[in-house]
């Protein structure tokens, strides 16, 4: 009997990732909408403790405020330097690819190991699609936000229906303390990194006069989101671009030394710092998580990556047949109750 429980409980999980992936348009804004809900909510906060009396549909208000127009600046910003940006990364990397050839030749490397003869059109094409993709979906998640902001006041209502016992009131209103306090304080953190990231990155390619800097920084911001291989995959591009305008020059290895050690220090560096042992997730369960929640989201699955698992490990935690996931995903499991 255990067996078959057990069973169907694991094709149960494997139908609902299959759903899942099935309808990410239809999930993806939405789950994008939840966690600027927790957003909103954060900031919320910060308004009142800076207006004490400020009531709380305003401090809403001012919040949701806020996030929409950052969400809409985010999406406009892509529409408006996306395909600029497409057309001078083409141009960089044909010439990229004349300053590799130059370099190949020289050094006698075999045909195979030089890439002049690569088609790069399809992969920034792919990219470009990706992320105007994004963008159109902002408003999506506006209007989903919206919808969400108004049914909050039924929340409350509905919880007390569904968990009609104090204690399974209580489990569940834990259940989503760990989910919220998790995601604020990863989201929030994040935030600061690709913020920093971002900033660094402009400073660095206006000094060296690139063009396209501030969607440059934009692009490092939501980079910075993908763990592990977003900040080192941010470095490539303006490399590329430094190597189009600057050839393989002092001015190029400047470039790529000055971002990777910003990239190092606040990535590696600080960041751990500041985030301590609030994010309990091994190490190898965020790269195994980055692949796993790419396959069912697509992009957004990547940059929620970390964030979805910290959200299954609070869950998990609270569940007693899931307990054991809870451990196996998190970095020493001390933090899961007994």
């Amino acid at each position: 009997m255990a067996t078959l429980t057990n069973s169907v409980f694991i094709l149960t999980v494997l139908a609902c990732v299959a759903a899942a992936h099935w309808l990410q348009e239809l999930l993806t804004p939405l789950m994008v909408a939840v966690f600027a809900l927790i957003l909103i909510d954060s900031v919320a906060v910060q308004v009142g403790r800076m207006l004490p009396r400020c009531p709380d549909w305003l401090r809403v208000g001012i919040a949701f405020l806020i996030i929409s127009l950052v969400l809409v600046g985010a999406g406009a910003l892509v529409v408006h330097g996306a395909p600029r940006f497409a057309a001078s990364l083409l141009e960089a990397v044909s010439r990229a690819q004349d300053v590799g050839y130059e370099l190949s030749s020289s050094l006698n490397l075999p045909k195979a190991a030089r890439f002049e003869s690569m088609d790069f059109h399809p992969y920034v094409s792919g990219m470009l699609t990706g992320v105007r993709h994004v963008a159109t979906n902002l408003l999506l998640v506006v209007i989903y936000l919206g919808f969400l902001l108004a049914s909050r006041r039924t929340f409350d209502h509905k919880v007390a229906r569904l968990f009609p016992t104090s204690r399974s009131r209580e489990h569940a209103e834990r259940v989503f303390r760990r989910v919220r306090d998790g995601a604020e304080s990863y989201i929030g953190l994040q935030a600061f990194k690709g913020v920093l990231l971002g900033a660094v990155f402009f400073i660095v390619m206006r000094v060296f006069g690139l063009p396209n800097a501030v969607f440059l920084g934009f692009l490092v911001f939501l980079a910075s989101f993908i763990p592990i291989l977003g900040p080192a995959a941010a470095v490539v591009v303006p490399v590329i671009l430094a190597l189009a305008d600057f050839g393989f020059g002092w001015r190029s290895v400047l470039m790529f030394v000055a971002l990777q050690t910003a990239v190092i220090a606040i990535d590696s560096v600080l960041l751990p710092r500041l985030q301590g042992e609030r994010l309990d997730v091994d190490p190898v369960v965020v790269l195994v998580s980055l692949t796993f929640w790419s396959l069912v989201f697509g992009l957004i699955g990547a940059v929620f990556s970390t964030i979805l698992t910290v959200v299954v490990i609070a869950i998990a935690s609270e569940t007693p047949r899931l307990r054991w996931l809870a451990i196996v995903l998190s970095k020493r499991g001390d933090s899961v109750p007994a």
